[in-house]
């Protein structure tokens, strides 16, 4: 196994550096500005990397239509549970209460219903996560890829125009803008706003703190 699975074979760096002399006759005797570090060459790179990404991006979301829209949808109808929970436990008189404590009365089987069907969306919540996720990855990973091979690409042309112009540009090479998307922290479905989050943030902005506990909820309810 190499140690350097980018290196750039004899064909593309000869072509890199043909392109590097033809570029060279562009560049005026006062060199390139530092801020300005820019050519024909860097800028089809940086074009063909963009475009990699825009389509690797643009396939993800087709791929994972299906489980998005499923688990957006998901996340409403849990939020919606979990809210009709909460309301139901704080209506409940203190007999109920009890009642519930002792694992018996109406108002014990319909929380326990509910609680049933908040874990099963949990579970499914969860598999479609791990879902997207593992496909979001693999199209940030596969995008990246390119980026690292166009950086390599703009490095290997760049030293051979500073040696076609004798020294006229920059000694660093241009670094290549990666896509916001690919630069991002978090995961593909922090924008849909994951229940543990959400309701995590609204407790602490009712004055709760964060995993308090209600200590008539019942968890333990099999599936």
């Amino acid at each position: 196994m190499t140690t350097q699975p980018l290196r750039l074979g004899p064909f593309a760096r000869r072509r890199l550096m043909l392109l590097a002399r033809r570029d060279a006759a562009t560049v005026p005797d006062s060199g390139v500005d530092s801020g300005d570090r820019s050519s024909p060459t860097v800028a089809a790179l940086q074009a063909r990397a963009d475009a990699f990404a825009r389509r690797e991006e643009q396939r993800f979301f087709r791929s994972m239509r299906r489980e998005l829209t499923e688990h957006r949808v998901l996340t409403g109808s849990l939020r919606a549970d979990l809210d009709a929970y909460d309301e139901r436990i704080d209506r409940l008189p203190e007999s109920d209460r009890l009642r519930i404590a002792e694992g018996r009365g109406t108002a014990f089987e319909e929380l326990r219903r509910l609680e049933r069907r908040i874990r099963t969306a949990h579970r499914r919540s969860n598999e479609l996560s791990a879902s997207i996720n593992a496909r979001f990855t693999v199209a940030q990973l596969r995008a990246a890829r390119m980026f690292d091979r166009s950086d390599e690409k703009a490095a290997v042309y760049w030293g051979a125009l500073r040696q076609a112009t004798s020294g006229r540009v920059s000694a660093h090479p241009p670094a290549l803008h990666r896509s916001d998307w690919l630069t991002s922290r978090g995961t593909a479905v922090d924008a849909l706003h994951p229940i543990a989050a959400a309701r995590t943030a609204g407790e602490e902005t009712a004055g709760v703190p964060a995993g308090h506990d209600d200590p008539h909820r019942r968890t333990d309810a099999p599936a």
